[in-house]
């Protein structure tokens, strides 16, 4: 069962230790050669989007939006998440209406007023090898079961929130969305 298109969501039992803990992670790519990919969205690092364009000579000009840790793997890689109005010219559809983006001129596109109507942008991503996840998930050794959470993404959750309390609405999404499933 591919995962493509869904939210991974940290049980709130997830050691405090983790990495891991309190996350919410979009996943965008899920096979059995590759693996599974994701972004976590609720991890905004100290530095914002425009302080990492200007160390690329590109004036952005909201200094607001933060840049987010994606995930421990390829931390030199910078990723946008966005709604599928937009591209450039790497970009790669990942279906729910939304794209990934990683190329050397996507902030300059947007600092030119080109803009996505849902974006934000990732240093690195999160990746498990083909079956861990998997593994994880129903609590083979060494893992513990139920650790991860999983549900369908709306835009809010995706892009409206952020920090601890996107994790705990994708929470409580994954609840109402159980309860739905069994009325």
């Amino acid at each position: 069962m591919s995962r493509v298109g869904k939210l991974l969501i940290a049980n709130p039992n997830f050691p405090s230790v983790s990495p891991f803990a309190k996350t919410v992670i979009y996943v965008y790519q899920d096979d059995d050669t590759v693996g599974t990919v994701g972004l976590i969205l609720n991890k905004p690092v100290i530095s914002t989007v425009a302080e990492f364009c200007e160390d690329k000579g590109i004036i952005f000009p909201d200094n607001r939006e933060p840049m987010h840790k994606g995930g421990p793997v390829s931390n030199t890689a910078i990723i946008v998440l966005h709604t599928d109005d937009w591209e450039s010219s790497n970009t790669v559809s990942i279906g729910n209406r939304l794209s990934i983006t990683s190329d050397n001129l996507m902030f300059l596109k947007m600092s030119m007023g080109a803009v996505p109507a849902y974006w934000r942008a990732f240093y690195g991503v999160s990746a498990w090898h083909p079956g861990q996840l998997d593994k994880e998930i129903g609590g083979d050794m060494p893992y513990v079961n139920n650790m991860w959470l999983t549900a369908d993404p709306t835009d809010a959750i995706l892009f409206e929130y952020d920090g601890q309390d996107q994790w705990v609405k994708a929470v409580e999404l994954c609840s109402q969305q159980t309860i739905d499933y069994f009325f």
